[in-house]
């Protein structure tokens, strides 16, 4: 039995409610311990790009901590069951990763020197290959789901319903916001509404008028929101909107957070979407929706036999 293993075990007897790992180790999944430095290599595949250049706080790398946690405990979990199963990598293949990787960084020299920057050696750095080609054996062997062409047209002719275009319209907004924070902000707003009802009515351009007297980010377009479907505005203004004609400009719509004017430029009536056009986006979601589903079965097959010390 692996000489960690025996140290946690020991830890739940003689600590009942702590269990003592030896420093560099978060937790020993089946014997198999995954050291502070993995948790760690982990963390860096999970830190969004925002945060490479700012300091994450600690509430913030806590949950990434977690989370790197709980992905190395399922590769483990993962990597030993494909053992178990002969799945395994070769020497030879390892070897042909890494000539595939030493192309793609240029050279073997600027290979070495990239993984080295990452904190490996070259031996861990095989085993990391090792494990990560092994586990793409297992997803192909297990996980792995093909859907052919007839089950996907059988899916979406069942399913017409859930592949239907909305109503859509076109609009050009305009919207005075009413500052809260000012006594007068009510006021202030329906004024200026006003003045930009006034030019509409003389003739100028809404874009122009949208531009000029509006106070939403729309204004830098004339007030253009492009093609919307019912949700995406303020529910009096989606209303009016949507009962409108082409070409129709609104009265002034009053709320709470200010007043609207609106045009509407364009409609689109509901549209039933082809099969050739929701193939693509339908394979992958039915694909990944059933390899997830198998994934979570065989983890929870592994999950109820296994020893987990954090």
């Amino acid at each position: 039995m692996n000489k960690i293993f025996l140290i946690a075990v020991l830890g739940i007897f003689l600590y009942a409610d702590k269990v003592l790992l030896p420093e560099s180790t978060v937790a020993v999944v089946n014997g198999t311990a995954i050291s502070i430095d993995e948790r760690d290599k982990e963390v860096g595949k999970l830190l969004p790009k925002a945060y490479f250049h700012s300091t994450v706080n600690d509430k913030k790398l806590k949950d990434l901590q977690e989370k790197a946690l709980e992905s190395l405990i399922e590769k483990t979990l993962f990597y030993s069951y494909a053992i178990s199963k002969n799945i395994t990598t070769s020497e030879s293949e390892i070897d042909d990763v890494m000539t595939k990787l030493a192309v793609t960084y240029g050279s073997k020299k600027n290979l070495e020197n990239a993984i080295k920057k990452l904190g490996f050696t070259k031996e861990t750095f095989r085993e990391v290959v090792k494990k990560d080609e092994t586990l793409k054996k297992l997803y192909k062997k297990e996980i792995k789901y093909d859907i052919s062409e007839d089950e996907l047209k059988d899916y979406y002719e069942k399913n017409m319903y859930k592949f239907k275009e909305p109503e859509k319209i076109r609009v050009r907004l305009i919207h005075v916001r009413n500052n809260p924070e000012d006594p007068e902000g009510k006021s202030k707003a329906k004024k200026r509404i006003d003045e930009a009802m006034a030019e509409i009515k003389k003739g100028t351009p809404f874009g122009d008028v949208a531009a000029k007297y509006s106070t939403a980010m729309s204004r830098i377009k004339g007030g253009d929101m492009g093609f919307l479907h019912r949700g995406r505005l303020d529910m009096a203004v989606e209303e009016v909107a949507f009962a409108m004609e082409i070409g129709q400009v609104s009265e002034i719509i009053e709320q709470d957070i200010g007043y609207f004017i609106v045009k509407v430029e364009n409609k689109k009536k509901q549209n039933q979407l082809s099969f050739e056009k929701v193939k693509k986006g339908l394979k992958r979601d039915l694909k990944n929706k059933e390899e997830d589903k198998r994934k979570a079965a065989l983890l929870e097959k592994l999950m109820a036999t296994a020893v987990i010390i954090k």
